[in-house]
C-alpha cells in the first residue's frame, strides 16, 4: 500500500515534517552485537527485496547462503548502534487485491519472457539483473531471511491476514519505538496512536563515517558504495554494489543517520484531525482506490504535491463548515456517509451523472479508508489465527474442557499449526486456509514457451496431498459456502432465507462499527454489535463436536499459467476424500516422525528403502531431484526433455557442496556463540572471505533445470508445512550433515543457483566462496546417487548406466580438470590427472601389443588368416 504522491510531498517538505536522528556505534567488546535498547518495527518485505536485489543476482535462481550472511551483518550493524529490530511479515492478501495480484503475476511472466528471449551473454551480465524493472525474486528469499532472524534471536511477527502496515504500527505503539519501511501509509497510521516515535522511510536512512573515526579512509562519492570482486568470466575486477542498508567496510566508526517523520507533523501541516487521516489518504488514492476514480478528482495539470494539497483543503473545508455540520444526521453512520458525499461533490472535476454513481464512489472511498484500521496487539488464544479471529465474527475458541476422542486431537493439531505459524513456517498453509478459493501458483524463472512447471501432474499430486493433510489437521479449510447455502435453502425453505438475511444484516453492522471506530465517531446506544463468542451462519468454523465431519468433495482453486502460454487461468484441484477421525487415530500432522517422513516421500515417488535409509537432512534433496526426473520422463514427454546423467550428478554435487558450506558457517557461528569471545578482528576475518563468481553463464537449458528444481522445492515445501516437519538444527557445533536434522522446511540449504549453473557448465566453483570437495562430500554424493536411482528404469535418466567423460574447468584457470561431474560415482574420479593419463597410456600400449602379436603370429595361424582364429570354413 501507499498514498499516491505523499512520499514526494514528504521529501519536498522534509524540513518541516522530518528530523534527523544520529546513532553512533557503541563499543561491543565481544563483537556479538548485544540487543539494542531502541526498538524499531520493520516492514520485512521491503528489507528482503532491497537487501537481496541491491547485493545479489536474481537471475541465477537464488543465493540463500549469501543472503543469510547479509542478514547477519545487517542485524549486527543495527544492534551496534543501539537499535533492536522486530520484523513483521505480510499475511494472506485480502480479496480486494485479487486483480492487483493477477496483474503482478502477469508482469512476472513478462520478465520470464524477456529473460529467455535475451541472448545468454546479455542476460548473464550484472547490468541485466540490475536494470530490469520487474524481477522474479527467488522463492525462498523470505524463508532464508526468517531463518537468519531466528538464529539471531530477533523478534518476528507474522500477520496471518492482510498487509503488515497496521501490525507494525500497533507493535511500535506497544514498544514505544520507530517504524521502518517503504510505505507512505505509515505516516497516516502513526498519527492516530500515541507512543510511536516516528516513521523512518527506508530510502531516507544512510550510513556515514562518524566524527571520531580514527585512520578513516575517505573515498569519492562515486566509489563510496562499490567494492572490487573477482568476476568469473574475466581476469579483471568487477565493481559489485553493496546494499545501502549496510555500512561500508571502509568505515572505522560507522554511524547511522535516520530521517524520522514525526507522528503529528503531517496532520498539523494539513490541519486535519487524526481520525480523518485515513479518509484523506483514500481521497489521495491508495492500492484500493481505482485509477479511474482518481482521474475524476484531480485535474490533469496538477502534480502530485498539488493533488495532496487539494484533497486536504476540500476535506478540511467540509469538516469545519458550519452549514454542513448543521445539516448533519444524528445517526453516526449516516453522518460519515454524508461527509464523504459532500467531499466527493466538491472534489470531482465534473459532476457525476447519477446518484448511483455517487453512491458507488462513496463506497469505494470508504472501503479504501477502512484498510487503515489498526489491529489490536497480542493474540486472542493458543490456536490463533485458526480460531476465527481473522473473520468478521472474531475468535470462536471456547474454554477447552479436557475430554476424550478426536476432538482433543484436532485441538492439539490446531495448536501445533498455530505454534509453527508464529515462528514463520506456515505462510502458504495459512493463505490456503483463509482463501482456498484463490491460491496463486507464483512461478519461478521458467521458460514461458514450455508447459508451466507448477501445473504438471506430479506437482498437482504433491499439492493435493499437502492440502488434504492440512484440511484434516485444521478441521477443514474455510471453504466457500455457496453450495452449502443452496442445500440449506432447499431443505429448510424460507427459514434459511431469513437466516441469510440476518447474516447480511450482521455483516453490515460489523462494517458500520469498523467505519465509526476508524473515523472516531461515537456510536449510539441503539447500534447493535455481534456478541463475543457468537457464531453466525456464514462462517465455516464449526464446533469441535462436528469439526471432523469433513466434506467429501473439496476443491482448491489455483491461479496459474495455462500450458505454454502467458495466460492466467483458474485451475480446480480436487482433494481426496478424507475419513472421519475416530478415537485413537491421530491427524497425520501429529503422527510419529517416521510416519510423517514416509507421508512426505510417497507423493514424490521416493518412498524406497534406500531413500528412507538416508539421514533426514538428505532425504528432501534426493526426493526433489527424483521428482524432477520423473516429471520430465512422464508420458508424452520427449527424450530431449529428460535429465542426463551429467546434469543429475552436477545438481547433486552442487547441493551437497552447498549444504557443506552451510554446515561450516553454522558450526563456526555456534562455536563463536558458545565461546563468548569473538573480537572485531576475528569477525571481520571470517566475514571477509567472500568472493567467486556471481554472474555465471546462464544457458537456457540450465536455467530451465534450475527453475524446475525451485518449482518442485516450492511444492514440497507446502507438503512439509502440512506435515509439520520442523527443522531441529542443534545449537552446538555441527560436525556432519547428519546432525543438521530435517531440512524439509529449509530446502534452501541445498540451493545455490550460481553453483548449479557453474557445475552444469562444467566449471568448478572457486574456493574463495567456501567451496570444498573432499572424500566426505564424495561419500555423501555416492549415497545420494545410489538412493536416487533405487528402483529407476534405465531410460528414465539418459545415460544412467554410462558415465560420460566430462571435463570440468576450474573457475579462474585456463586449464581443465577432468572428472567431477559425469564421473561422480566412478572411482576413476578420485585419481589424479597424471595418474589417469598414465593409465590411459598404459592401456593404449597394451592394446597395440595385442594387435601386433595377433597380426604377426603369436602362437596361431600367421598373417591375415590368423585373425580368423578357430573359425571353420
Amino acid at each position: 500500500m501507499g498514498v499516491r504522491g505523499l512520499q514526494t510531498f514528504i521529501k519536498e517538505n522534509r524540513n518541516s515534517l522530518c528530523r534527523s536522528v544520529i546513532l553512533p556505534e557503541f563499543n561491543d567488546v565481544d563483537g556479538q552485537g548485544a540487543k539494542g535498547k531502541t526498538p524499531v518495527v520493520i516492514d520485512a518485505w521491503g528489507i528482503v527485496y532491497k537487501l537481496y536485489l541491491d547485493s545479489l543476482p536474481w537471475t541465477s535462481g537464488g543465493e540463500y547462503l549469501r543472503l543469510y550472511k547479509l542478514v547477519n551483518k545487517l542485524v549486527k550493524a543495527w544492534r551496534k548502534v543501539g537499535l533492536e529490530p522486530t520484523f513483521v511479515f505480510d499475511g494472506a492478501a485480502p480479496p480486494e487485491k485479487h486483480d492487483e495480484l493477477l496483474r503482478r503475476f502477469s508482469e512476472q511472466l513478462l520478465t520470464c519472457q524477456l529473460f529467455y528471449t535475451t541472448s545468454k551473454y546479455s542476460r548473464s551480465s550484472s547490468s541485466f539483473s540490475r536494470t530490469t524493472q520487474r524481477v522474479v525474486l527467488p522463492p525462498f528469499a523470505s524463508h532464508a531471511f526468517l531463518f537468519a532472524l531466528r538464529r539471531l534471536d530477533v523478534a518476528i511477527h507474522i500477520a496471518p491476514q492482510g498487509e503488515a502496515d497496521g501490525v507494525c504500527v500497533s507493535l511500535a505503539n506497544q514498544l514505544g519505538g520507530y517504524v521502518l519501511g517503504q510505505d507512505s501509509d505509515f505516516v497516516i497510521m502513526i498519527g492516530r496512536v500515541e507512543n510511536v516515535k516516528g516513521y523512518v522511510p527506508l530510502d531516507m536512512m544512510m550510513w556515514i563515517e562518524g566524527e571520531n573515526a580514527q585512520n578513516s579512509r575517505h573515498s569519492s562519492p562515486s566509489d563510496d558504495s562499490f567494492q572490487p570482486v573477482n568476476h568469473g568470466r574475466s581476469n579483471q575486477a568487477t565493481m559489485v554494489r553493496q546494499s545501502a542498508l549496510l555500512p561500508q567496510p571502509s568505515y572505522s566508526n560507522p554511524t547511522l543517520v535516520l530521517t524520522v517523520v514525526l507522528p503529528q507533523t503531517l496532520r498539523q501541516r494539513l490541519r486535519l484531525p487524526p481520525h480523518y487521516m485515513p479518509l484523506f489518504a483514500s481521497l489521495c488514492g491508495n492500492d484500493y482506490t481505482p485509477t479511474s476514480t482518481l482521474s475524476q478528482f484531480f485535474e490533469s495539470n496538477l502534480d502530485t504535491v498539488q493533488r495532496v494539497e487539494k484533497a486536504a483543503r476540500i476535506l478540511r473545508e467540509q469538516l469545519f463548515s458550519p452549514t454542513a455540520n448543521a445539516k448533519s444526521s444524528t445517526n453516526p453512520g449516516d453522518q460519515v456517509v454524508e461527509l464523504v458525499k459532500r467531499v466527493i461533490k466538491k472534489l470531482t472535476v465534473y459532476p457525476l451523472d447519477t446518484e448511483q454513481a455517487l453512491q458507488d464512489m462513496v463506497d469505494i472511498i470508504i472501503d479504501a479508508a477502512l484498510q487503515y484500521a489498526i489491529p489490536p496487539g497480542g493474540e486472542c488464544c493458543s490456536i490463533f489465527p485458526f480460531c476465527g479471529e481473522c473473520t468478521p465474527t472474531g475468535c470462536q475458541t471456547a474454554p477447552q474442557s479436557k475430554g476424550e476422542g478426536a476432538d482433543d486431537d484436532l485441538h492439539a493439531a490446531r495448536m501445533a499449526y498455530a505454534a509453527a505459524q508464529r515462528r514463520g513456517y506456515l505462510n502458504t498453509v495459512i493463505t490456503g486456509w483463509l482463501y482456498p478459493d484463490r491460491t496463486y501458483l507464483w512461478g519461478v524463472l521458467e521458460d514461458p514457451t514450455i508447459a508451466s512447471l507448477r501445473t504438471s501432474e506430479l506437482a498437482r499430486r504433491i499439492r493435493a496431498a499437502a492440502w488434504g493433510i492440512a484440511d484434516e489437521g485444521l478441521g477443514g479449510l474455510r471453504w466457500p459456502e455457496e453450495e452449502e447455502e443452496q442445500e440449506q435453502e432447499r431443505d429448510a425453505g424460507n427459514e434459511s432465507v431469513d437466516t441469510a438475511d440476518s447474516t447480511v444484516e450482521d455483516e453490515a453492522k460489523v462494517g458500520d462499527r469498523a467505519l465509526r471506530n476508524l473515523l472516531g465517531v461515537d456510536g449510539s446506544e441503539n447500534s447493535s454489535e455481534v456478541g463475543e463468542g457468537v457464531q453466525t451462519d456464514n462462517t465455516t468454523l464449526v464446533d469441535t463436536d462436528v469439526i471432523s465431519n469433513l466434506s467429501a468433495s473439496r476443491v482448491v482453486t489455483e491461479y496459474g499459467r495455462q500450458g505454454s502460454s502467458s495466460r492466467l487461468i483458474a485451475y480446480q484441484l480436487e482433494l481426496p476424500a478424507t475419513e472421519k477421525l475416530s478415537t485413537g487415530k491421530l491427524p497425520t500432522c501429529l503422527r510419529p516422525l517416521e510416519e510423517r517422513l514416509r507421508a512426505y516421500l510417497a507423493p514424490l515417488s521416493s518412498d524406497t528403502p534406500l531413500v528412507r535409509a538416508l539421514p533426514t537432512s538428505l532425504q528432501p534433496l534426493v526426493a526433489v531431484v527424483r521428482s524432477c526426473i520423473f516429471d520430465c520422463a512422464g508420458a508424452g514427454k520427449s527424450t530431449t526433455s529428460r535429465w542426463r546423467r551429467d546434469e543429475v550428478t552436477a545438481v547433486l554435487r552442487a547441493a551437497v557442496g552447498t549444504l557443506t558450506m552451510w554446515r561450516k558457517d553454522l558450526s563456526r557461528e555456534t562455536k563463536h556463540d558458545h565461546s563468548g569471545i569473538r573480537t572485531k578482528a576475528r569477525l571481520g576475518e571470517s566475514e571477509s572471505k567472500e568472493g567467486g563468481m556471481l554472474y555465471p553463464m546462464l544457458e537456457s537449458r540450465n536455467a530451465q533445470l534450475v527453475a524446475q528444481i525451485s518449482s518442485t522445492m516450492v511444492d514440497t515445501h507446502l507438503l512439509a508445512q502440512s506435515l509439520l516437519l520442523l527443522p531441529t538444527i542443534p545449537s552446538g557445533g555441527i560436525t556432519s550433515v547428519e546432525q543438521i536434522g530435517p531440512t524439509h522446511l529449509i530446502p534452501f540449504l541445498f540451493f545455490s543457483g550460481v553453483t548449479i549453473h557453474q557445475l552444469l557448465s562444467e566449471t568448478e566453483p572457486d574456493a574463495t566462496t567456501g567451496w570444498r570437495w573432499d572424500e566426505e562430500e564424495q561419500s555423501i554424493l555416492e549415497k545420494c546417487w545410489n538412493a536416487l536411482i533405487d528402483g529407476l528404469e534405465d531410460d528414465v535418466i539418459v545415460g544412467m548406466n554410462h558415465p560420460p567423460a566430462v571435463k570440468v574447468k576450474k573457475e579462474g584457470e585456463g586449464g581443465k580438470q577432468e572428472g567431477g561431474v559425469g564421473g561422480a560415482v566412478d572411482s576413476e574420479v578420485l585419481l589424479s590427472k597424471k595418474e589417469r593419463k598414465a593409465k590411459r597410456r598404459s592401456e593404449e600400449k597394451e592394446n597395440r601389443k595385442d594387435i601386433h602379436s595377433t597380426l604377426i603370429g603369436g602362437g596361431g595361424a600367421s598373417g591375415r588368416f590368423g585373425l580368423l582364429g578357430d573359425l571353420t570354413i
